[in-house]
Protein backbone atom coordinates (compact mmCIF):
# COMPACT_ATOMS: atom_id res chain seq x y z
CA UNK A 1 0.00 0.00 0.00
CA UNK A 2 0.93 3.46 -1.02
CA UNK A 3 0.25 6.53 1.00
CA UNK A 4 -1.72 8.02 -2.04
CA UNK A 5 -4.08 4.74 -1.88
CA UNK A 6 -4.92 5.28 1.56
CA UNK A 7 -5.99 8.64 0.69
CA UNK A 8 -8.06 7.49 -2.01
CA UNK A 9 -10.06 5.48 0.19
CA UNK A 10 -11.07 8.88 2.00
CA UNK A 11 -11.38 10.35 -1.02
CA UNK A 12 -15.42 11.28 -0.48
CA UNK A 13 -14.69 11.31 3.48
CA UNK A 14 -12.24 14.25 3.87
CA UNK A 15 -13.44 16.93 1.30
CA UNK A 16 -12.59 20.63 1.20
CA UNK A 17 -15.75 22.76 0.43
CA UNK A 18 -16.15 24.37 -2.99
CA UNK A 19 -15.34 27.66 -1.86
CA UNK A 20 -11.97 26.90 -0.40
CA UNK A 21 -11.04 24.78 -3.55
CA UNK A 22 -12.21 27.95 -5.88
CA UNK A 23 -10.61 30.52 -3.71
CA UNK A 24 -7.28 28.42 -4.14
CA UNK A 25 -7.68 28.50 -7.87
CA UNK A 26 -7.78 32.35 -7.80
CA UNK A 27 -5.16 32.63 -5.96
CA UNK A 28 -2.74 30.32 -8.87
CA UNK A 29 -4.85 32.77 -11.46
CA UNK A 30 -2.87 36.17 -12.20
CA UNK A 31 -5.99 37.65 -13.81
CA UNK A 32 -8.51 36.84 -10.80
CA UNK A 33 -9.79 40.35 -9.53
CA UNK A 34 -10.09 40.76 -5.27
CA UNK A 35 -14.23 41.21 -6.44
CA UNK A 36 -13.94 37.37 -7.53
CA UNK A 37 -12.80 35.94 -3.97
CA UNK A 38 -14.91 38.42 -1.91
CA UNK A 39 -18.09 36.66 -4.04
CA UNK A 40 -16.34 32.98 -3.54
CA UNK A 41 -16.28 34.32 0.07
CA UNK A 42 -19.65 35.04 1.02
CA UNK A 43 -21.34 32.27 -0.93
CA UNK A 44 -20.35 30.10 2.70
CA UNK A 45 -21.56 32.16 5.70
CA UNK A 46 -19.47 30.30 8.27
CA UNK A 47 -15.83 31.28 5.76
CA UNK A 48 -18.01 34.65 5.31
CA UNK A 49 -17.92 35.04 9.21
CA UNK A 50 -14.05 33.56 10.17
CA UNK A 51 -12.80 36.14 8.05
CA UNK A 52 -14.47 39.19 9.17
CA UNK A 53 -13.72 37.83 12.76
CA UNK A 54 -9.89 37.58 11.50
CA UNK A 55 -9.71 41.26 10.01
CA UNK A 56 -11.14 42.04 13.36
CA UNK A 57 -8.97 41.01 16.00
CA UNK A 58 -6.11 41.85 17.65
CA UNK A 59 -4.09 39.26 15.24
CA UNK A 60 -3.81 41.85 13.01
CA UNK A 61 -4.20 44.96 15.19
CA UNK A 62 -6.07 46.92 12.49
CA UNK A 63 -7.00 50.80 13.56
CA UNK A 64 -10.99 50.51 12.66
CA UNK A 65 -13.63 47.90 12.44
CA UNK A 66 -14.05 45.99 9.49
CA UNK A 67 -17.37 45.24 8.04
CA UNK A 68 -17.33 43.61 4.77
CA UNK A 69 -15.32 41.19 3.10
CA UNK A 70 -13.75 42.59 -0.05
CA UNK A 71 -11.76 45.28 2.65
CA UNK A 72 -11.21 42.65 5.04
CA UNK A 73 -9.30 41.14 1.84
CA UNK A 74 -7.54 44.37 0.65
CA UNK A 75 -6.63 44.97 4.68
CA UNK A 76 -5.31 40.83 5.23
CA UNK A 77 -3.93 40.42 2.05
CA UNK A 78 -4.72 37.20 -0.06
CA UNK A 79 -2.64 35.22 1.22
CA UNK A 80 -3.75 35.24 5.09
CA UNK A 81 -7.06 35.24 2.99
CA UNK A 82 -6.59 31.91 1.71
CA UNK A 83 -4.55 30.61 4.82
CA UNK A 84 -7.34 31.54 6.74
CA UNK A 85 -9.82 30.15 4.86
CA UNK A 86 -8.16 26.37 4.01
CA UNK A 87 -7.83 26.38 7.98
CA UNK A 88 -11.45 26.94 9.22
CA UNK A 89 -12.54 24.20 5.68
CA UNK A 90 -9.57 21.61 7.26
CA UNK A 91 -11.21 21.36 10.86
CA UNK A 92 -14.79 20.96 9.05
CA UNK A 93 -13.35 18.55 6.99
CA UNK A 94 -12.28 16.30 9.92
CA UNK A 95 -15.20 17.06 11.83
CA UNK A 96 -16.85 13.52 11.30
CA UNK A 97 -14.21 11.25 13.03
CA UNK A 98 -15.86 9.43 15.62
CA UNK A 99 -15.18 11.56 19.51
CA UNK A 100 -14.88 8.18 20.67
CA UNK A 101 -11.62 7.59 19.33
CA UNK A 102 -10.41 10.86 18.67
CA UNK A 103 -9.98 13.80 21.05
CA UNK A 104 -10.70 16.29 17.78
CA UNK A 105 -10.25 19.42 20.57
CA UNK A 106 -7.23 18.62 21.55
CA UNK A 107 -5.71 17.73 18.45
CA UNK A 108 -6.60 21.28 16.86
CA UNK A 109 -5.05 23.09 19.87
CA UNK A 110 -2.18 20.99 19.50
CA UNK A 111 -1.96 21.23 15.61
CA UNK A 112 -3.11 25.21 16.00
CA UNK A 113 -0.15 25.78 18.14
CA UNK A 114 2.49 24.06 16.10
CA UNK A 115 1.23 26.82 13.59
CA UNK A 116 1.69 29.40 15.83
CA UNK A 117 5.19 28.07 16.85
CA UNK A 118 6.15 27.73 13.05
CA UNK A 119 4.60 31.23 12.16
CA UNK A 120 7.06 32.99 15.13
CA UNK A 121 10.14 30.50 14.31
CA UNK A 122 10.29 31.71 10.88
CA UNK A 123 9.75 35.53 11.88
CA UNK A 124 12.47 35.70 14.15
CA UNK A 125 14.37 33.34 11.11
CA UNK A 126 13.64 36.15 8.53
CA UNK A 127 11.63 33.51 6.35
CA UNK A 128 8.99 35.37 3.82
CA UNK A 129 6.32 33.26 4.47
CA UNK A 130 5.75 33.06 7.93
CA UNK A 131 2.02 32.56 7.13
CA UNK A 132 2.51 29.99 4.79
CA UNK A 133 3.72 28.17 7.64
CA UNK A 134 1.20 28.93 10.24
CA UNK A 135 -1.24 26.70 7.80
CA UNK A 136 1.88 23.88 7.60
CA UNK A 137 1.89 23.67 11.36
CA UNK A 138 -1.66 23.44 11.45
CA UNK A 139 -1.49 20.85 8.66
CA UNK A 140 1.31 18.93 9.56
CA UNK A 141 -0.37 16.35 11.56
CA UNK A 142 -3.44 15.39 9.60
CA UNK A 143 -1.92 12.19 8.19
CA UNK A 144 -3.06 10.89 11.72
CA UNK A 145 -6.62 11.50 11.44
CA UNK A 146 -6.80 9.38 7.86
CA UNK A 147 -5.00 6.70 9.53
CA UNK A 148 -7.61 6.74 12.52
CA UNK A 149 -10.46 6.82 10.16
CA UNK A 150 -9.26 3.68 7.80
CA UNK A 151 -7.20 1.76 10.24
CA UNK A 152 -8.11 2.86 13.89
CA UNK A 153 -8.03 -0.30 15.55
CA UNK A 154 -4.47 -0.93 14.32
CA UNK A 155 -3.79 2.89 14.70
CA UNK A 156 -5.04 2.52 18.17
CA UNK A 157 -2.32 0.78 19.12
CA UNK A 158 0.30 2.05 17.68
CA UNK A 159 -0.13 5.35 19.42
CA UNK A 160 -0.37 3.43 22.77
CA UNK A 161 2.90 1.90 21.88
CA UNK A 162 4.92 4.97 21.32
CA UNK A 163 5.30 7.91 23.14
CA UNK A 164 7.32 10.74 21.20
CA UNK A 165 6.19 11.85 17.35
CA UNK A 166 9.73 9.68 16.45
CA UNK A 167 9.13 6.77 18.07
CA UNK A 168 5.40 7.20 16.79
CA UNK A 169 5.89 7.42 12.67
CA UNK A 170 8.88 4.67 13.13
CA UNK A 171 5.70 2.96 14.81
CA UNK A 172 3.54 3.42 11.29
CA UNK A 173 6.28 3.02 9.09
CA UNK A 174 6.99 -0.60 10.54
CA UNK A 175 3.05 -0.98 9.98
CA UNK A 176 2.15 0.58 7.35
CA UNK A 177 5.55 1.49 5.37
CA UNK A 178 4.93 4.85 5.70
CA UNK A 179 3.78 7.31 8.46
CA UNK A 180 1.93 10.21 9.33
CA UNK A 181 4.05 13.18 7.34
CA UNK A 182 3.68 11.13 4.05
CA UNK A 183 0.36 10.61 4.03
CA UNK A 184 -0.77 13.96 5.44
CA UNK A 185 1.58 15.40 2.17
CA UNK A 186 -0.51 12.79 -0.02
CA UNK A 187 -3.69 14.47 1.54
CA UNK A 188 -2.42 17.82 1.09
CA UNK A 189 -1.83 17.27 -2.87
CA UNK A 190 -5.19 15.54 -3.76
CA UNK A 191 -6.45 19.34 -2.57
CA UNK A 192 -4.06 20.74 -4.93
CA UNK A 193 -2.72 22.78 -1.96
CA UNK A 194 0.41 24.39 -3.10
CA UNK A 195 3.74 22.74 -3.28
CA UNK A 196 5.70 24.30 0.04
CA UNK A 197 2.21 23.11 2.27
CA UNK A 198 3.05 19.71 0.57
CA UNK A 199 6.71 19.58 0.76
CA UNK A 200 6.84 21.05 4.20
CA UNK A 201 4.69 18.59 5.40
CA UNK A 202 6.30 15.67 4.30
CA UNK A 203 9.73 15.97 5.04
CA UNK A 204 8.83 17.48 8.56
CA UNK A 205 10.49 14.31 10.18
CA UNK A 206 13.80 14.63 7.92
CA UNK A 207 14.26 18.52 7.27
CA UNK A 208 18.14 17.90 5.91
CA UNK A 209 17.01 15.70 3.63
CA UNK A 210 14.56 17.66 1.81
CA UNK A 211 14.71 18.35 -1.58
CA UNK A 212 13.38 22.06 -1.46
CA UNK A 213 11.75 24.63 0.76
CA UNK A 214 14.75 23.60 3.49
CA UNK A 215 14.42 26.67 5.87
CA UNK A 216 10.81 25.89 6.16
CA UNK A 217 11.05 22.68 6.38
CA UNK A 218 13.27 23.32 9.43
CA UNK A 219 10.83 25.33 11.00
CA UNK A 220 7.98 22.94 11.12
CA UNK A 221 10.28 20.48 12.24
CA UNK A 222 11.33 22.67 14.90
CA UNK A 223 7.85 23.65 15.76
CA UNK A 224 6.49 20.18 15.72
CA UNK A 225 8.89 18.85 18.36
CA UNK A 226 8.72 22.14 20.66
CA UNK A 227 4.22 21.86 20.31
CA UNK A 228 4.83 18.16 21.25
CA UNK A 229 1.94 15.59 21.61
CA UNK A 230 1.38 16.00 17.77
CA UNK A 231 -0.67 12.47 17.94
CA UNK A 232 -4.23 12.63 18.16
CA UNK A 233 -5.00 12.22 22.21
CA UNK A 234 -6.49 9.05 23.03
CA UNK A 235 -9.58 8.95 25.37
CA UNK A 236 -9.07 9.79 28.10
CA UNK A 237 -6.19 11.67 27.17
CA UNK A 238 -3.14 11.36 28.38
CA UNK A 239 -0.85 13.48 30.47
CA UNK A 240 2.11 14.63 27.86
CA UNK A 241 5.45 14.49 29.48
CA UNK A 242 7.80 17.46 30.28
CA UNK A 243 9.09 18.92 26.94
CA UNK A 244 12.41 17.83 26.28
CA UNK A 245 13.62 19.25 22.86
CA UNK A 246 14.28 16.70 20.10
CA UNK A 247 14.60 18.06 17.10
CA UNK A 248 17.50 17.51 14.65
CA UNK A 249 20.44 20.33 15.97
CA UNK A 250 21.28 20.57 12.67
CA UNK A 251 17.95 22.36 11.45
CA UNK A 252 18.20 24.15 14.58
CA UNK A 253 21.69 25.59 13.31
CA UNK A 254 20.26 26.17 9.64
CA UNK A 255 17.25 28.76 11.51
CA UNK A 256 20.08 30.54 13.49
CA UNK A 257 17.85 29.03 16.48
CA UNK A 258 19.21 29.79 20.24
CA UNK A 259 18.21 26.95 22.56
CA UNK A 260 17.94 29.47 25.33
CA UNK A 261 15.10 31.46 23.47
CA UNK A 262 12.67 28.27 23.01
CA UNK A 263 10.42 29.56 26.20
CA UNK A 264 9.91 32.40 24.97
CA UNK A 265 9.00 31.49 21.30
CA UNK A 266 6.79 28.99 22.81
CA UNK A 267 5.09 31.74 25.20
CA UNK A 268 4.80 34.04 22.37
CA UNK A 269 3.02 31.32 19.90
CA UNK A 270 0.67 30.39 22.32
CA UNK A 271 -0.99 33.79 23.40
CA UNK A 272 -1.22 33.91 19.46
CA UNK A 273 -2.71 30.21 19.07
CA UNK A 274 -5.33 31.48 21.56
CA UNK A 275 -7.13 33.88 19.18
CA UNK A 276 -6.72 31.57 16.38
CA UNK A 277 -8.08 28.78 17.82
CA UNK A 278 -11.21 30.69 18.37
CA UNK A 279 -11.59 32.16 15.05
CA UNK A 280 -10.59 28.45 12.92
CA UNK A 281 -12.38 26.57 15.48
CA UNK A 282 -14.54 28.08 17.62
CA UNK A 283 -16.32 25.57 19.69
CA UNK A 284 -12.67 24.74 21.31
CA UNK A 285 -10.73 26.70 24.30
CA UNK A 286 -7.19 26.58 24.67
CA UNK A 287 -6.01 26.16 27.88
CA UNK A 288 -2.21 26.02 29.06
Amino acid sequence: MTPQELVQEVGTLFTLPDAALRLNELMEDPRATLQEMAEVIQMDAGLATAVLRMANSAYFGLPTKVGTIPLAINLIGQRALRNLVLSVSVTRAFKGLPAELVDMQAFWENSTACGAIARVLARRARIGNADDLFLAGLLHATGRLVFYARRPVHYREILTAGVTARELAAGERRAFGFDHAELGAALLATWRLPPLLVTTVAWQLKPMQAPAFVNEVAVLHVAQDMASGCAPQLKPAQPHPEYRPAFDPAAATRLGLDPATLPDVRQEALLEAVELLEIINPRATLIY
